[in-house]
């Protein structure tokens, strides 16, 4: 499979296509480990990725549920561009972008997510990681035995506010966002129409239920929407079975298309 897709992409730019390589981060470009703080890009990932969007008509992106500030921190490439929040806020070539209505959901999530920390005291090793535009409820370090009682307590709080709300159940993780049409999807579409008008060949790597929507987009493009891991969306087309893999096929690209 690594390959199959290397060579494909390779070929695509080599006809003169343009690419537009773009992955979310926990689970894709890096391990799961027990706190986000931990997962760390690998070094020598970072040296292909940043070689990649050297070259000319080649966009790469990482598009996460971290916090925009947080997720460039981790990433450390300014020639990059990112989506932050799910895909609620961007920030291409310089700029950092934001609707109305993302702002304007600050006002509702808020509260919510301060009513939702509020019972994580009755569950040591769960807790609410809080962003600009919603929240998630981490319980990877949460006895096994606890799962379900936190589980049915948070969707619990959530219940009055669904119609408000897109909740994702992702890989221990619930994560809370508002409804208001923006996801991984849109800010791919946004990152990849941002660069050039013209049509590129496009590939999107992601492991988990809130990745779906830009693997969905991928395919509507004509793409290769890549899947990472055992859990990832069903609509990916092909799949890799971990971040190391990953890490052998952008390697390998570079290669060809040096």
């Amino acid at each position: 499979m690594i390959t199959f897709i290397s060579q494909k992409l390779a070929a695509a730019y080599r006809s003169g296509h343009r690419l537009a390589l773009l992955f979310d981060y926990d689970g894709t470009l890096t391990p799961l480990v027990d706190h986000p703080r931990l997962a760390h890009l690998d070094p020598a990932l970072r040296e292909v990725l940043a070689q990649l969007a050297t070259w000319p008509r080649i966009t790469v992106g990482v598009v996460s549920g971290r916090a925009l500030d947080n997720l460039i921190s981790m990433v450390k490439l300014d020639a990059l561009r990112y989506g932050g929040s799910t895909g609620l806020e961007l920030h291409i070539a310089g700029e950092r972008c934001v609707t109305d209505e993302a702002l304007k959901s600050r006002a509702f999530l808020d509260p919510l997510c301060a009513i939702v920390e509020g019972v994580m005291t009755d569950y040591p090793g769960a807790w609410v990681e809080k962003k600009p535009f919603g929240f998630t409820v981490h319980y990877r370090l949460l006895a096994a035995d606890r799962v379900e009682s936190l589980r049915m307590q948070t969707f619990s709080l959530l219940a009055p506010h669904t119609d408000r709300l897109r909740l994702l159940d992702n890989p221990l993780a619930i994560e809370v966002l508002p409804e208001i049409g923006q996801d991984k999807g849109t800010a791919l579409r946004t990152i990849v129409a941002q660069d050039s008008a013209e049509p590129a060949t496009v590939l999107y790597a992601g492991d988990a239920t809130n990745d779906e929507p830009a693997l969905t987009a991928t395919r509507a493009l004509g793409g290769i929407a890549l899947g990472i891991g055992p859990e990832a969306p069903a609509v990916a087309e092909y799949r890799l079975p971990d971040p190391a893999a990953l890490h052998s096929l952008l390697a390998r690209l570079a290669e060809e298309i040096a």
